[in-house]
């Protein structure tokens, strides 16, 4: 769910949230719309633990992050290690990258549809979760 796109957009919302809440209008119709996207598919999603190192300032590394919905595998990514989706034949790679996007995409739908956020009601137009999967076999 996390690639290069969907990043910008949480910064652009959140920095968006943040000045409304900052002018002290948190029950106003954008701050709600914001914060209600935000809470529903993005921190629905967000589970684990993340290691930082802190230093003076706003300095700080990124030690380790532990999730259950990680949308890095290490083991996706290696040409030398185990089985991949990688092979010496992708030069550039683009083409398995957009599916390993399409993979984890449908992954963060089937976490959604558990945590009860798609529905027969909210998902109108849409493919439902259980047609996908089973396509997917």
């Amino acid at each position: 769910i996390h690639y290069e796109a969907t990043i910008e957009q949480y910064h652009s919302h959140g920095r968006q949230l943040g000045k409304l809440l900052y002018q002290g209008r948190w029950f106003d119709s954008q701050a709600l719309m914001l914060r209600d996207g935000l809470q529903r598919w993005v921190a629905s999603q967000i589970t684990g633990e993340v290691t930082l190192e802190l230093r003076r300032g706003n300095d700080y590394s990124i030690l380790n992050t532990v999730s259950d919905n990680l949308t890095y595998k290490a083991e996706r990514l290696t040409m030398e290690k185990g089985e991949s989706v990688f092979s010496p034949d992708d030069r550039i790679g683009q083409l398995t990258m957009r599916n390993l996007d399409i993979t984890d995409t449908r992954e963060k739908l089937f976490g959604y549809a558990k945590a009860g956020l798609l529905t027969a009601s909210s998902a109108t137009g849409l493919p439902q979760v259980e047609n996908l999967e089973n396509k997917g076999k």
